[in-house]
């Protein structure tokens, strides 16, 4: 088994923060359109497309973040940053899984949103996030 090194890591991490970083802009717009119908109850008046697209972007920003935490599982990590490594996978797993639960709020049959629970996804999102960039920083620092 060949060893890990930094430069076989490195860009592999740094593929899948691009990614999160696109995906991130690409529904942000969606997720703000969401926020103000709920925070405006105007849920049940958007145009029935709009939602449905919404929630089928969402499940595709979805599944890019679960191929991105495959690879981040996949990745042969050096030795030294092993520890971070671990830390990052769990904060996005986390991230990834919060986005699930913010998609699965969303229910196209009714045109309804469990509130509560994509409040809570939101939330959890933000903290995962953090704790994502947290580690990414960390983990650039001890490289350079």
């Amino acid at each position: 088994m060949r060893k890990a090194t930094v430069q076989t890591y490195m860009p592999v991490l740094s593929k899948v923060i691009e990614s999160t970083e696109k995906m991130g802009e690409q529904l942000n717009p969606l997720f703000e359109k969401l926020r103000q119908a709920i925070d405006n109850d105007q849920v049940a008046a958007m145009v029935p497309a709009e939602f449905n697209d919404i929630q089928m972007e969402f499940s595709d920003g979805t599944e890019q973040y679960q191929k991105n935490l495959d690879q981040l599982k996949k990745v042969g990590v050096p030795v030294r940053l092993m520890g971070r490594h671990r830390n990052l996978v769990a904060a996005y797993d986390a991230y990834a899984q919060a986005c699930a639960a913010m998609t699965a709020s969303l229910d196209i049959k009714t045109q309804t949103i469990d509130v509560d629970a994509f409040n809570q996804a939101e939330k959890a999102q933000e903290t995962e996030m953090a704790h994502v960039s947290n580690n990414v920083q960390r983990i650039m620092n001890m490289v350079m």
